[in-house]
This record gives C-alpha cells, sequence and structure tokens, in this order.
C-alpha cells in the first residue's frame, strides 16, 4: 500500500501539508507577524485551562553527531554562563505575567543540542530560577536530554536534587562498530559501564535513544542493543530509523562514497520489527510510534502535551512553542517571531498528534475533527484492518496498531486524515 515511509511526526506532518495545501513546512502553518505588544496582551490576563509545560532549548554540544543537523553549534568559544543568565532573565521575565503565573506548569523539557554541555552550576541556576518564578505542580516532570560524557553520576544526582526526575540519554547503539559509524563519544564497554553506574544510582525515569537501520547494522548488534535494554533497567526507549539529513557529517560521507549506505523498506521493516518484539516480549508496551516503556515509569507528559494541543512555554535560542493563542518562535535572544493560530486546520495537526499513540476510534476522531467525516475514517479504518496494519480492541470500538502499523505509523495517520479531509471538502467543512 505505501511504497515510502514517513519515519517521523515531521515527516507526516509534510504529507498532512500537502493535503491540505500548505507551504513552508511549520513556518507555513503561520498567519501574520504579530508584535509581542499583542502577545503582551494576552499574557495580561488569566490562563487557558489546558495542559501546559515549559521547553527549554540549548543549541550547543561539544560534539556533532554524524548524523545531526538539528538547532545546536558545537560549543567553540560559546559564553555557556551568559546563556544560563539569558535563560535564568526569560524565565523571570514570563513568570511575572499573570497568564504564566496563575496556573502550574506540569513538565519542564530541556532538549538540544546538549543541555548538560552546561555545568552542574549553570543548570542549577536555571533550575532554581523555575522553582523562583515558575508554578510548577507538586509532581511536575522534569526532563533532561544528554549524552554520557556529559552526564556523571554525581552531576546526575546535583541536578536530581533541584527537581529533574527523567533523563534522557543518546546511547544509539551499543555496538562499537555503529558508535564509530553514529560518532559516539565512548566505546561500547564503557557506554554500558556508565549506564549501569547511573541506573545504580539515579531512582528516577532513565530514557535512551536507539538507531536502528544505520550503515552496516546486523541483526546481531541490534538484537545486542535490545537485549541490553532489557538487562539495565531502562524505563524507555525511543528508538528511531536512522534518517539521513542532508548537511550532517554522515550524509557527506555516504554522497562521496567513503560510507557505504544501501536499504530498502524490507531492511528496514527487518530490523524495526527485531527489535520491537524482542522489547515487547520483554515487558515494554508502546507509547508512541517511536517510544517503549516500562508499564507505569515514563508517563512522558512533555510528549502528550506537544502531541494533544497543550500549551508549551518556548526559552531558548531555537526553542518553538505554542501559549495563550499564539505560535512563538525564539531564533536568538531578542528575536521572536510570534503568529496567531491557525485555526482552519490545527484540529487535523492536532489529530495527526493524537495518532502517534497508535489509537483509531473512528466516532472520536471524527468528533475532533467534524461530523461529515465519520464514514470516510470508518470505511479507510476497515481498510487497513483488512491489511493487516489495525487491530480491534476486544469489547470496544477502538483499533490498535499492529507491529506492521507502528512501522508505518506516520503513513496510516496521514492515510486517514486524508480520508477525512477529503470527505469534509464535501461537506465543505474543512474550514469550519
Amino acid at each position: 500500500m505505501f511504497t515510502e515511509r514517513f519515519r517521523s511526526h515531521h515527516d507526516a506532518e509534510g504529507g498532512l501539508e500537502a493535503l491540505l495545501g500548505n507551504k513552508g513546512g511549520g513556518m507555513g502553518r503561520l498567519l501574520k507577524m504579530k508584535s509581542w505588544s499583542s502577545v503582551e496582551k494576552k499574557l495580561a490576563e488569566s490562563p487557558k485551562d489546558l495542559p501546559r509545560g515549559v521547553y527549554i532549548h540549548v543549541p550547543y554540544c561539544d560534539r556533532i553527531c554524524s548524523f545531526c543537523n538539528l538547532n545546536r553549534t558545537e560549543r567553540g568559544s560559546a559564553d555557556l554562563d551568559a546563556y544560563a543568565a539569558y535563560l535564568s532573565d526569560e524565565i523571570k521575565t514570563f513568570g511575572a505575567y499573570p497568564y504564566i503565573r496563575e496556573r502550574p506548569f506540569g513538565t519542564v523539557y530541556f532538549g538540544g543540542g546538549t543541555p548538560t554541555i552546561l555545568s552542574t552550576e549553570q543548570l542549577s541556576r536555571i533550575l532554581n530560577a523555575l522553582h523562583d518564578h515558575i508554578p510548577l505542580t507538586d509532581d511536575c516532570e522534569i526532563s533532561v536530554e544528554t549524552t554520557q560524557h556529559n552526564l556523571g553520576v554525581k552531576k546526575a544526582l546535583a541536578l536530581a536534587a533541584r527537581g529533574v526526575n527523567r533523563f534522557s540519554v543518546g546511547i544509539q547503539t551499543f555496538s562499537g562498530r555503529g558508535r564509530k559509524v553514529l560518532g559516539r563519544t565512548y566505546d561500547s564497554e564503557k557506554a554500558i559501564d556508565a549506564l549501569k553506574e547511573l541506573r545504580a544510582a539515579f531512582t528516577g525515569v532513565l530514557g535512551i535513544d536507539i538507531i536502528y537501520s544505520y550503515p552496516g547494522q546486523s541483526l546481531e548488534e541490534l538484537s545486542e542493543d535490545a537485549e541490553l535494554c532489557l538487562s539495565l533497567g531502562i524505563d524507555s526507549v525511543s528508538f528511531y530509523s536512522l534518517m539521513i539529513h542532508k548537511g550532517s557529517a554522515l550524509s557527506h560521507s555516504i554522497a562521496h562514497n567513503q560510507i557505504q549506505f544501501e536499504r530498502d523498506i524490507a531492511w528496514d521493516r527487518e530490523r524495526h520489527h527485531l527489535f520491537y518484539k524482542k522489547l515487547t516480549d520483554g515487558g515494554f508496551t508502546l507509547l508512541e510510534l517511536s517510544k517503549l516503556v516500562r508499564p507505569g515509569r515514563d508517563a512522558y507528559r512533555y510528549i502528550h502535551i506537544q502531541y494533544e494541543n497543550g500549551e508549551l512555554l518556548p526559552l531558548g535560542s531555537g526553542a518553538g512553542g505554542n501559549l495563550a493563542g499564539f505560535r512563538m518562535y525564539s531564533m536568538a535572544p531578542g528575536r521572536r517571531f510570534v503568529s496567531p493560530v491557525d485555526k482552519r486546520h490545527e484540529r487535523y495537526y492536532r489529530m495527526l498528534g493524537e495518532l502517534q499513540f497508535g489509537l483509531y476510534n473512528a466516532a472520536k476522531m471524527a468528533e475532533g475533527l467534524s461530523g461529515g467525516t465519520e464514514n470516510a475514517i470508518r470505511e479507510k479504518i476497515d481498510e487497513l484492518h483488512s491489511l493487516g496494519f489495525l487491530d480491534p480492541v476486544p469489547g470496544s470500538s477502538n483499533y490498535t496498531l499492529s507491529p506492521d502499523g507502528v512501522f508505518w505509523g506516520n503513513n496510516i495517520a496521514v492515510e486517514v486524515l486524508g480520508a477525512a479531509i477529503h470527505a469534509a471538502k464535501k461537506e465543505k467543512k474543512v474550514y469550519g
């Protein structure tokens, strides 16, 4: 049914944008830019009754991974102390607005780049500012992305003492050969030992990233990665098929035949299914298309807010979010783009996010889109079920993704939304 795979939510957004006739990626969803004073008027009001979180971006790394083209800069001469001061000042500034201070935030996510390139003292300064100026729920999830070499046990425990209760560690693979291909710092043995030490000392949620389908990856290497995920006491695993981003060091090496890399859908699918089966057989369950979790250990509230139309306060150079009816993009200190949320199509983007969790219900989807779409959605779900992508949940009207459905999950979401968009256009409700 599908010939090209959407490997990420971002890819799926591109597919949805094509169906809706939007252009320009995420920026294509912006309406006319507004002045900051327009936002300040809203921030002087009481907040909406929506789940919300804080996203803090640290766009620096001390080493750029071979596959990465994200919004980050090699540390070089960056003044990290000045950046920590800037973030702390941003927190204090936003914390003065009624829209921020009158309702607590349930999650804080430090992304990057590598947030732990900041010292313990610098991160503590930012965390202290959060606790002093931003209301947080008593059980607030505070997550920090990190590489292994930027987070020792001492640093992890110091951050935990200031409220950090979730770390996401960029392992990518435990294979020594694979780690060289992907530009990781530690060798295999040291990576495993460091993770064991962190797990023994840190009682919070410990998640890792694993990349599959990288150049030359054998099934044995991937199987060992899965077995280590099971044996090391990891709480959650984000598993991604390697995406070759233009501008990355890896894309350059492949283009110049320095690394041989040929893969097809069957090769990719075989590795996905091997890893997925080993972890689910070992007790993990699907949280969202690219994340498996030990039941009860990782709620990952940040991703729920991101996907389910919650509010996200963006702080730091390169951060984006959605607050008080505005989309915000912080390009650099003092440079922030803001635009009203485009409500014409927002329901479809929200639904695309909700479908990342792999649950399909025609009636509920139609309710979230428009009533005239239910039959079209139901017909498409029935078709996908007949093809083996969706499994009915006994005693309910719900369907969940089969292993093949997880593999093709982003394509399936766009396919179902395409049927809904076509039906809505017939009913002339797509812009309602």
